[in-house]
């Protein structure tokens, strides 16, 4: 079966690093990029914690782009 190709949309805590470890290492998901936004952090933190996660996981050659630095909607509480 061919994989699935997956984009991730997230704010890189401690429960993204987890979806991010099952997206690499789920054979019926290819990741093929990740971006970031703000939320539980700022943008320019969540973007760092994404390129660490991802060197960690040896898979630098999945992109990450930096996203939306404020919320679309609302204001964050």
């Amino acid at each position: 079966m061919k994989p699935i190709k997956v984009i991730i949309d997230c704010d890189p805590g401690h429960d993204d690093a987890i979806a991010l470890l099952m997206a690499h290492k789920l054979p019926e998901i290819e990741l093929v990029a990740v971006t970031t936004v703000c939320g539980n952090a700022p943008l320019e933190r969540t973007t760092i914690n994404a390129r660490r996660i991802m060197e960690l996981l040896e898979a630098t050659d999945v992109p990450i782009a930096a996203g939306c630095s404020t919320p679309l909607a609302r204001q964050l509480v």
